[in-house]
This record gives structure tokens, sequence and C-alpha cells, in this order.
């Protein structure tokens, strides 16, 4: 029994040895010192090692992706680019550079991708544009911006951003320049309810969201 003991201690003792000598490497760290290689500085992929572009990708897809190689490539179909893969995943994890794929992914697409800052928080507000957007304003205009006439809620997806930056600064200051009426009386309504629930946005970041994920022309 004693043997035993002193030999589950010996074990722990050892663990804890490599668990001290281990070094901390952050997401930027990580990135550069092995995922660059590949995927490029700015993840902008690269050819000649047929590593894909990341900063064209959400956060969800790299986070499924991410998941999906840790996990032994589950979901994927094989082949031998994603044996690649794989295999520098392996790589990564005995450099002792493990990560979660959650907090990776965060890093590339907020670092990379040119659309994240509409992603960011803004000032005064726990929310996104995004969430914000999908929370309240798709509710009269519609999950894509194509407007919704039962709550007399006009398309936004024909507008550009600076007519709806125009439009939303309008509204924030109390309709300086707007004519009163009652479909512009409900968005003043609106936009107090939004700011209540601490959901205060740059007019500025909104319209660009819109009219960069929902502008037809």
């Amino acid at each position: 029994m004693q043997v035993k003991k002193a030999v589950l201690i010996s074990f722990i003792v050892s663990v804890m040895a490599v668990a001290a000598n281990a070094e901390d490497y952050t997401n930027a760290e990580i990135y550069t010192k092995m995922c660059s290689k590949c995927h490029g500085l700015s993840a902008e992929g690269n050819p000649e090692k047929k590593g894909p572009a990341l900063n064209d990708q959400t956060a969800h897809e790299l986070e499924i992706s991410l998941y999906d190689l840790k996990s032994g490539g589950l979901n994927q179909s094989s082949g031998t680019e994603h044996e690649i893969m794989e295999h520098n995943m392996k790589k990564i994890i005995e450099k002792g550079m493990n990560y979660e794929p959650k907090s990776m992914s965060e890093y590339i697409f907020f670092k990379f991708n040119p659309n994240a800052k509409y992603y960011k928080k803004v000032s005064e507000s726990k929310y996104t544009v995004s969430e914000i957007y999908g929370k309240m304003c798709s509710k009269c205009h519609g999950i894509d911006a194509e407007g919704n006439p039962k709550k007399k809620g006009p398309a936004l997806n024909k507008m550009t951003a600076h007519e709806i930056e125009s439009e939303l600064l309008e509204i924030q200051r109390g309709s300086v320049t707007q004519s009163s009426g009652t479909d512009h009386e409900v968005m003043e309504h609106n936009q107090e309810k939004i700011e209540d629930k601490g959901m205060r946005y740059s007019p500025d970041e909104m319209a660009k969201y819109i009219e960069t994920n929902f502008y037809k022309k």
C-alpha cells in the first residue's frame, strides 16, 4: 500500500514539474510562431503551402474548424490538406502551445478580419452593433434589413451607409431636421427603448454594419 502511495506521489510530482516548466503562450504568439507559416502573417493564406486564408471567415466558422481539428477531424472529409493540418495541430500541442479553439478563433477574427470592427463592443454599450440590430432593429426592419410592412418598418438594404447614418443621427438627436409624423415618432420611441436597455451605439458603425451585411444594389 505504501509502495503504491509512493509511486502515486512520485507521479503527481513529476506531472507538476512538467506543468511548472511549461511555458504559457498567448494566442498571438501561437499564431505568429506556428499558424502564420501556412496561413500568412495577416491570415491572408499561403498558396505555396496550401494554407487557406482565415481573414474572411467568421469567429464561429473558425471555431468549428479548430474544434474539428483538435478532435481528429470527425466532421471533415479525409484528404491530404486536412491530414497536414492535423499533423501541424499535433506539433503545436507537442510544443506546449495548446489553446482553446474559441479564444483562438476570436483572436484571428478580431485581429485580421476587416469586418470584425462591426462586431466589437462600442463605447458605453456591452452589446455589439450586430447584436443590437439582431435583438432590436430586426423586429421592424427585418433580419436582412428587407423591411417589415406589418410593422411599418422600411427596408434598409437599399440605403447607403451615409443615408442610414444621417437617419440615425437625426433620430438620436430627437428629430431636429425631420418632419413630425407617427412613423418617425415610433422610431424615436424605439430609440429610447434601445438606449434604456443599455444598447447605445454609434450611428456611423451601425450604418456601416447594415450596408456591409445587407446592402443590395
